[in-house]
């Protein structure tokens, strides 16, 4: 009896942090769309912009042993509430300060707030779920998301306008841009109301083997240098691949934008009940993901924007199903008190191959100005190659066993 309460409770936590997720999504959406603007229209070239992209993804890096840590000394609510506090303080940062230097302080810290957010919610979802409801739950998190960024992205582009008719500016004049970050940063704000609905157990104690742990992070950690290298090299630049190389307005960005999204919650949502069941979660990852490099190569040579936002759409909607699959699959790898800690450095590893990609693909654009765009798909297109064979070669025949810890474990009241 006392099992089955706890487990409600801690369903209705991951519901509670879905629609935190949501809102926070939506509001970080308003505000990602709008950076690389912001650094435009303040005078900065595409190296410095390559170079701000590259510090968010180091935040991220740098964030990695605090969010271990508070995963192992408090809640899962505290850490969350943690981590949206210093992501309020790095949106707040962009939106005060014009210096490069000041900007990539600020540019970190949202990612270093983002990445204790991230690590704490992914380990809460699967704290929640049984395994094989997991990559479900996890699909549904980012399906919500993604139409959330749907709805942020879409707006985004269309306020531009009227915004700056408000301020007698034009759209895109820093100042509406900021006013524009700034409204979405409230909104992302607001997710902390639900956060604050959420129980606050300790985390359980006991995990693998620190052998057994730390050959698992060495195989991960191999995949997600890959694949951060590959996302970085180009999807923080998607708002400028359109710009740039269709000459499309805001509004005409944040649709195009919004379709991708769309359709990435659709891969999300379908991965996990139509090719999992069939292929096995390793096989159904690998395959989408294999199939996803086509359209992304297709996109880089697109002569037209519709065929572009098709190409990268089918592209957005095979790696959004692979992402919710996989993180399920390595959540699942480890012990609950291990969760956490395992995501976030995970994660530094993929921030640290972005932040190498974002760097060498706005050099590669400075040289080669919107030819760029081109080289810059066909480095994520490799890499995301080289990342799909290396989960095939070290994950063949794994079978995630942190659940079985998670039985063994007590579980103690705050």
């Amino acid at each position: 009896m006392e099992a089955a309460g706890r487990s409600a409770l801690a369903r209705r936590d991951a519901v509670l942090f879905i629609g935190a997720s949501v809102i926070g999504s939506f509001g970080l959406g308003v505000t990602a769309f709008y950076l690389n603007f912001l650094y435009r229209a303040l005078g900065l070239g595409e190296a410095e912009i390559g170079a701000l992209a590259g510090a968010l993804a180091l935040g991220g890096v740098i964030g990695t042993a605090p969010a271990a840590l508070l995963a192992r000394r408090f809640s899962r609510r505290a850490a969350l509430l943690i981590g949206g506090t210093v992501t309020a303080g790095g949106i707040v940062g962009i939106i005060a300060f014009s210096t490069f230097p000041l900007l990539v302080v600020s540019a970190a810290l949202l990612g270093l707030g983002g990445i204790v957010v991230a690590s704490s919610g992914a380990a809460l979802i699967a704290d929640a779920t049984v395994a094989h409801d997991r990559a479900a739950m996890f699909g549904r998190q980012i399906a919500f998301g993604t139409t959330a960024t749907f709805l942020a992205s879409f707006i985004a582009g269309a306020l531009a306008a009227p915004v700056g008719t408000a301020l007698g500016l034009a759209p895109q004049d820093p100042l509406v841009i900021r006013a524009l970050i700034a409204g979405g940063g409230i909104i992302a704000a607001a997710s902390a109301l639900p956060i604050l609905a959420v129980s606050s157990p300790r985390v359980p104690r006991g995990g693998h083997e620190a052998r057994v742990r730390f050959r698992l992070l060495g195989r991960f950690l191999a995949i997600e240098v890959a694949f951060g290298f590959g996302a970085g090299s180009f999807l923080p630049f998607l708002n400028l691949f359109f710009t740039d190389r269709f000459a499309m307005d805001l509004l005409g960005v944040g649709t195009a934008l919004g379709v991708l999204a769309v359709a990435g919650s659709l891969g999300a949502l379908l991965h996990a009940r139509v090719l999992v069941p069939r292929l096995g979660p390793l096989r159904a990852v690998v395959a989408v993901e294999l199939g996803s490099l086509p359209f992304a190569l297709a996109a880089a040579i697109a002569p037209s924007a519709p065929l572009a936002v098709a190409a990268l759409a089918a592209r957005a909607m095979l790696m959004y199903g692979a992402s919710a699959t996989f993180t399920s699959f390595v959540q699942s790898s480890f012990a609950p008190a291990e969760r956490a800690g395992a995501h976030a450095t995970l994660n530094l590893f993929w921030g640290a191959g972005s932040a190498a990609g974002a760097v060498v693909s706005g050099l590669v654009r400075a040289a080669l100005g919107p030819a760029g765009y081109t080289a810059n798909l066909v480095m994520l297109a490799a890499a995301y190659l080289v990342a799909a064979l290396l989960q095939l070669l070290l994950f063949r025949g794994h079978e995630p066993r942190g659940d079985a810890i998670a039985d063994a474990a007590p579980h103690s009241a705050a």
